[in-house]
């Protein structure tokens, strides 16, 4: 092997030991290849008009010395061309066949023109452009995306990548799914990444590499959701979450209930679970419920409650987590004495009040009630995939049942229906449908709200759908894949859904005959599951007095004087920002001080309660835009400016929980 791979494939082995590991036959195949002449990838290697190298991507397979072993070897293993690339295709320039660096240097400059948090080359040839970025972005998260280890190996034997294994902020992702390369970009805003991505360099593995882009699209779709619902939410989920802190003293946590089955033995984790959403194929399911809540665990979602009620059947838990008011009137007028309801300290207040057997929370996904579970306990976190059905899923695969069951989670509209007939969603059409507005086209609405599509259910029928809805589709999709890993399987009982990968096909019959078989097992399954549970309660809160967790008193109360001295701080920013803009002269002198204040915010104990009703990025720069022109064009108080503003939205965010408290 040449000089350059011996110093790369140095680095690389002490930058990331874990990937040596994985990769070390197909390493060894590519040295014992190239030693021996043979190329193990179809690429043509020449060199560019000014010296450098370069290759052609031969589409065909066909490379430049390349064996049938090597050839079979490399798809074999990890998957080069696609076998439906065209048998005569010419070959496809990696890079310029005049200059490579300076086309490498083009491409990466419009990176600094924009504001990215990180760099992301989905393919990169022979390396240019990494290593052109890892030279003008010395700490900027890069992360390189080869799903072929190969491709990476013939970069790492060509180009010398010491400043790229130099870089504090390198992640190599390689011979791995599109869903797992996606999720290891969850520690940045899916906006505020740029992604780097060229046929030339993707063609390889087209497949791959359209599925990544396919995955990344939806999560600019689900941040941008996010936004949009932190935007016009936030307000009441402070005002919620305010109302029901004393809650937190006092409700249990689902995490009594988490790896119960598994306390209780293999056995145990055969107790199935089903999870019952609304959509309009719960009907089919309806009539099975109460046998099936013999030898099941029922977990209902709240908009399905009424429907199980007036088939009379009780559910033994029920999930609400959306803090709106409209989800907190799925409990209106209802009650199911015998079920154990799951909500979050966010919930809209009145769902406290619902009459059952016992109210249980889960960790809030908002700040407040973080700051208060981190003094007075955990309460256990349940996955958010944005509809209530994926926290009932993840209620079950935390309790460690191996079978879990979906009915009417249909993620579309079967037979051009919203939901279950009886639903409150239903009822209020019906209830405030009008002559001119009508229960109908309410429904017409739901139907074409959120940009519709057509897609399949899990019979090949077609189904409509919405944007809204595949992005729930992709987080089972996702989830459950992992979960069949740790020997969970998730089923539908309802075929006419939207298909989802990763869930299989059963029916209600089925289950029944199934749980039938084993009746007196999973019955006394069932039973000891919540005594386990009761147990599991009983050591948490011991454990919890023997740690000498503060009482909720005294953490209203330190969080009380957090928020105030937050209040201080930024009241103080503000009145230099003003003495600067009132006094131009005293520009540089604020500035450094307000680099203290700054600091003294993002210290405070009080920051990320505020941030919940501090303005979105989004709605920060339209503010910023409003400043005077004047402002935005003086280069010493724009940002004196800009201060103020921050400081005055703060205050404003502070002054809000204060006047709750």
């Amino acid at each position: 092997m040449n000089s350059t791979w011996n110093t790369n494939i140095a680095l690389f082995y002490k930058r990331f030991p874990a990937l040596k590991e994985l990769l070390c036959e197909d390493i060894a195949f590519f040295e014992k290849e190239t030693e021996e002449g043979r190329s193990p990838l179809p690429l043509e290697f020449l060199f560019a008009k000014n010296g450098s190298p370069t290759a052609l991507y031969k589409a065909d397979g066909s490379g430049g010395n390349a064996t049938d072993g090597a050839a079979t070897r490399t798809n074999a293993s990890v998957g080069t061309a696609d076998k439906s690339a065209p048998a005569k295709q010419p070959p496809i320039p990696l890079h310029s066949k005049y200059n490579p660096e300076r086309e490498a240097e083009q491409l990466v400059q419009q990176f600094s023109k924009n504001d990215f948090d990180a760099a992301v080359f989905l393919g990169f040839g022979l390396g240019y452009a990494p290593i052109a970025f890892a030279k003008a972005n010395p700490s900027t998260p890069l992360i390189l995306i080869e799903n072929n280890p190969l491709f990476l190996f013939a970069a790492l034997n060509t180009l010398d990548f010491t400043q790229v294994f130099s870089h504090p902020n390198l992640i190599v992702v390689t011979k791995t799914n599109a869903s797992t390369a996606v999720s290891l970009l969850a520690n940045y805003k899916a906006e505020r990444i740029k992604i780097y991505s060229s046929k030339a360099h993707t063609a390889h593995n087209l497949s791959f590499a359209t599925e990544f882009l396919e995955l990344f699209k939806r999560s600019l779709q689900k941040d941008e959701i996010n936004t949009n619902t932190l935007e016009k939410f936030s307000r009441l989920w402070m005002k919620n979450s305010m109302a029901n802190l004393p809650y937190l003293a006092k409700c249990d946590g689902v995490r009594k209930y988490r790896s119960t089955l598994l306390q209780l033995g293999a056995k145990a984790t055969d107790l199935p679970f089903v999870i019952l959403a609304a959509g309009p194929s719960l009907e089919t399911v309806l009539p099975h419920l109460s046998k099936l809540k013999e030898s099941c665990v029922l977990v209902c979602v709240d908009t399905a409650l009424h429907a199980l009620l007036k088939a009379g059947v009780e559910p033994d838990f029920i999930v609400l987590v959306d803090p709106q008011y409209a989800c907190a009137r799925h409990l209106e007028f209802l009650k199911a004495k015998s079920s154990v309801l799951i909500t979050e300290s966010a919930a809209y207040p009145s769902v406290f009040r619902f009459e059952c057997r016992e109210t249980v929370m889960c960790s809030s996904l908002f700040p407040i009630g973080q700051y208060f579970e981190s003094r007075l306990g955990q309460k256990g976190k349940l996955g958010a995939g944005g509809s209530v059905a994926t926290t009932a899923w993840d209620f079950a695969r935390t309790c460690g049942s191996r079978k879990i069951y979906i009915a009417g989670m249909d993620l579309g509209f079967p037979g051009k229906q919203t939901h279950i007939r009886g639903s409150q969603f239903e009822e209020r059409a019906h209830r405030s449908s009008s002559r001119t507005h009508t229960a109908e086209s309410n429904g017409i609405a739901s139907l074409l709200g959120a940009s519709p599509s057509l897609s399949k259910d899990y019979r090949g029928n077609a189904i409509l759908t919405d944007k809204r809805m595949s992005l729930f589709a992709w987080w089972f999709e996702s989830n459950c894949s992992t979960a069949l890993k740790d020997g969970q399987t998730t089923f539908t009982l309802t075929p006419q859904s939207l298909a989802i990968p990763n869930i299989s096909i059963s029916s209600p019959q089925e289950l029944l005959l199934e749980c039938s078989a084993k009746k007196e097992e999973l019955i006394e399954a069932k039973k000891k599951f919540f005594e386990q549970a009761e147990k599991n309660s009983i050591q948490i809160k011991a454990q919890e007095e023997k740690d000498a967790l503060p009482s909720f008193e005294n953490v209203l109360k330190e969080f009380k004087e957090n928020l105030e001295n937050l209040l201080s701080i930024s009241k103080k920013g503000l009145s230099l920002c003003q003495s600067a803009i009132q006094n131009r002269t005293k520009a540089r002198e604020v500035n450094a001080k307000l680099s203290e204040i700054d600091s003294q915010i993002l210290n405070s104990k009080g920051k990320d309660a505020a941030a919940l009703v501090f303005p979105t990025e989004r709605q920060l720069s339209a503010k910023a835009n409003e400043l005077p022109q004047a402002a935005q064009q003086d280069p010493l108080l724009k940002p004196i400016y800009y201060s103020r503003l921050i400081y005055s939205e703060l205050q404003k965010a502070v002054k809000a929980y204060l006047d709750l408290t």
